[in-house]
């Protein structure tokens, strides 16, 4: 079985055929006889080596390797450019831009055949190298994550009247990302960043989160600081990109009158607005020290009264159709139902 795929590019056909009589009982190949011919290839199937005349008419080697490299999913495809040129500055250049080896003509079959092997061998060990970081780190960050979740139920635990919110903020905030159409990767992320969205409650005192009655002004900076806490703890956990900004902008309002930063509009983070609106809904029909339970179609009247002011009014308008849907109230109960 041929493991690997090759795009050789030349305009010169015998060069063409002589490369495929080489490398055809080894490899699967793709031949072009252009620049242009050799993007449309890449755009169908990304080969693993692309062989790359320097000189050719139209658009030239360089500039179709400068072409390939402009999408980002193909910077790591190695290129060996093929040229006549004997000229040292020449080799150089292309090693510059970025190519992987340079092979001159005319083709000598066993420098072609070890140079393409020993480039493929390389770049297998590096992307085995790289999946085992990435699988490490990945482990790394589960056990993070876990950590984390125990510190937000052992917060949650401490105050009976906040137990759940964060689940329940959680499934309100992926219903939301659901209707704005996110792909299921995001759908889970915003989930995952949710549910951790309070975490930097760890550092702010009992006496404050469980304070009955008005927080004073020097009580309420403190609180404040609970999403920089949790921005920073987050900051460190990269596999799930919304984490650090859902800690952090979570209480940015609309109108720009929101904390830490005072972000205003579209330039609070999506993940801060979509936050703030499932998290304030369950604090409305939560009981907490400061205030009783309110019933759902005062929440709902509160919900839109703030849209565009400390709300994002789409994102207000998807809540209130999720809500009159039935599919609020369903989350709610299926929290309630967990151990």
């Amino acid at each position: 079985m041929k493991d690997h795929t090759i795009l050789v590019v030349d305009d010169n056909r015998t060069n063409l055929q002589i490369i495929r009589d080489v490398l055809e009982p080894h490899y699967t190949l793709q031949l072009a006889i252009s620049g242009e011919m050799a993007l449309k290839f890449i755009a169908r199937k990304k080969p693993d080596l692309i062989l790359l005349d320097l000189m050719m008419p139209g658009m030239n080697g360089k500039e179709c390797f400068q072409e390939i490299r402009r999408d980002p999913d193909n910077s790591r495809i190695p290129v060996i450019f093929l040229t006549a040129s004997q000229d040292e500055d020449v080799e150089v250049e292309c090693l510059n831009l970025g190519a992987s080896d340079f092979i001159t003509k005319p083709i000598v079959p066993e420098i072609l055949e070890r140079r393409i092997a020993k480039t493929l061998e390389l770049e297998d060990l590096q992307k085995n190298l790289q999946g085992k970081i990435i699988e490490k780190t990945q482990e790394i960050e589960v056990l993070a994550l876990q950590a984390i979740r125990a510190i937000v139920q052992t917060i949650e635990a401490k105050d009976e009247l906040t137990q759940g919110h964060s689940v329940r903020v959680a499934g309100y905030s992926r219903a939301i990302a659901a209707e704005l159409g996110f792909n299921e990767k995001m759908i889970g992320q915003v989930y995952q960043t949710a549910l951790l969205h309070d975490v930097g409650k760890i550092g702010i005192p009992d006496s404050i989160l469980k304070k009955k009655g008005r927080l004073t002004p020097e009580e309420y900076d403190q609180i404040k600081q609970h999403t920089t806490i949790g921005a920073n703890i987050l900051a460190s956990i990269s596999t799930i990109a919304y984490l650090e900004d859902g800690a952090r902008y979570h209480h940015e309002r609309y109108d720009g009158n929101g904390y830490p930063q005072r972000l205003k509009g579209d330039d609070i983070p999506i993940i801060g607005r979509i936050i703030a609106v499932a998290d304030v809904y369950d604090a409305l029909v939560s009981r907490r020290h400061y205030k009783e339970v309110m019933d759902d179609a005062s929440a709902r009247h509160e919900l839109l009264f703030g849209a565009g002011t400390q709300f994002d009014p789409y994102l207000v308008r998807i809540f209130i159709k999720l809500l009159d849907s039935g599919a609020i109230e369903k989350i709610k109960h299926e929290t309630e139902l967990r151990p």
